[in-house]
């Protein structure tokens, strides 16, 4: 259900805690929201996603676009493109995805190349329960892309004395032991350790969702053995690290993943978004940018499809500019930054990824139409399209009469399946039938 009441607040008769799905207006909603909901969502459509944003190992170099928790139309409230959890006021607003939790981590399953979810494990039907599945996933796919190498060891240099060496001599301390009348040797050996900062975010945060996740199945077979060394390790009550620590710990080039990692569980531990009701001055939540999932999912879709080399458009390397200064043309306006550019010397196609449903009677979206014209007359490419998650088997009427002619470019409005296969195999087709009209 697109909204359903929570249970009841004894004061004064008001629900404490709201379940909608994303992109999902009020018009569409179960209920009517009260007049006292109405405050309380206008509150939470003030504040600033950025400190409940937890897409951290998924970041990219540009700058994230921030759009509101809420917004309102003609159609009344409406969430925007996180899903995830705000509690306020003693409240709490839940936005689960309207795809499905399978889909959102099959999409970071691709994006990361690691299986986000053990096949042995199941979701729970419990619709308050899938933003904990969600942020477990998040965090499971951290842990696994930073060990794919190596566990987050730090070397020590131990320091023992006695009749025999023990790694390499120490002799300046030797030295010194002699000079005041012992006789024993100084050596020192680098021993590898797990017992480290990082290490003991990640156990901390393990215990954080198994306490809330049923069964053990959600980690899987790797994640298992891997806990299994860092718990070994960390000992029964592992110290919670700072921020400073885990930031200014030593990491070499192959353990380096696991500060992103480390810094990923460290806030979940520090925020609490799975915690106890807030109270009623605090704000506490976690969020996560669907809309940029879609976006990285559609760019590695793309990458298995083409035979072309594929950028992401969202970088200084990639960019255009809508227009340059005739007099100086080192000055440039309006930077550009498209979603997926295939091809280098020349372009020959790029995407734009809109995480919203294409269809209705408002049909594409004017701004992303002008927007998708410019990119298209920008970059000077013969092929434009952008990529909506498909969410029936039915084609929308924009998408049935594409491509479109605009000046020198073909644009089209596809919507590409949400599993990996599919999203590729129509990608193929896409790209295939306009190499073949070239």
């Amino acid at each position: 259900m697109a909204g359903k009441r929570g249970r009841s607040n004894a004061a004064g008769g008001l629900t404490d805690r709201l379940l909608i799905n994303d992109l999902t207006p009020e018009a569409y909603w179960d209920r009517p929201i009260t007049v006292d909901e109405h405050g309380w969502l206008t509150d939470i459509a003030r504040l600033s996603p950025e400190p409940y944003i937890l897409n951290a190992q998924l970041q990219v170099d540009h700058e994230p676009t921030m759009e509101p928790i809420l917004s309102r139309d003609i159609d009344g409230w409406r969430a925007n493109r996180y899903i995830g959890e705000i509690r306020h006021k003693g409240r709490t607003l839940v936005i689960n995805p309207r795809l499905g939790i399978e889909t959102i981590t099959g999409w970071i399953s691709t994006i990361l190349n690691v299986q986000v979810l053990p096949r042995t494990a199941t979701y729970s039907n419990d619709a308050s329960s899938a933003v904990t599945q969600l942020l477990a996933a998040l965090w499971r796919a951290s842990v696994l892309t930073a060990g794919q190498h190596a566990l987050p060891r730090r070397r020590e240099n131990i320091s023992s004395h006695g009749l025999t060496i023990q790694g390499r001599l120490d002799m300046p301390a030797t030295a010194r032991r002699r000079a005041s009348g012992r006789r024993d040797l100084v050596s020192t050996r680098v021993v590898r350790s797990y017992d480290n900062p990082a290490a003991h975010a990640v156990v901390l945060a393990d215990r954080y969702f198994d306490q809330r996740l049923a069964g053990g199945r959600w980690r899987g077979t790797r994640l298992d053995e891997q806990l299994a060394v860092l718990r070994t390790a960390a000992g029964a009550r592992p110290q919670f690290p700072t921020l400073h620590e885990i930031r200014t710990a030593c990491y070499s080039p192959i353990t380096v993943k696991w500060r992103r990692a480390a810094e990923l569980s460290w806030r979940i531990l520090n925020e609490d978004p799975l915690g106890v009701a807030a109270d009623d001055e605090s704000t506490h939540g976690v969020l996560i940018d669907v809309a940029e999932l879609w976006e990285l999912f559609v760019l590695h879709c793309v990458g298995l499809a083409s035979n072309e080399p594929v950028r992401h458009g969202t970088t200084e390397q990639a960019s255009g500019h809508l227009a340059r200064s005739t007099v100086d043309p080192r000055r440039a306006l309006g930077r550009l930054y498209p979603d997926v550019l295939v091809g280098e010397h020349p372009i020959v196609a790029l995407l734009d990824a809109k995480y919203k449903r294409l269809g209705g009677r408002r049909g594409v979206d004017r701004d992303d139409l002008y927007q998708l014209h410019a990119y298209s007359s920008t970059f000077e490419v013969p092929l434009a399209a952008l990529a909506y998650p498909a969410t029936s088997e039915d084609l929308p009427l924009d998408e049935q009469n594409s491509p479109w002619q605009s000046s020198n470019s073909m644009l089209s409005f596809v919507t590409l399946p949400t599993e990996r296969d599919g999203c590729v195999a129509k990608l193929v087709q896409w790209l295939g039938s306009n190499d073949a009209s070239s």
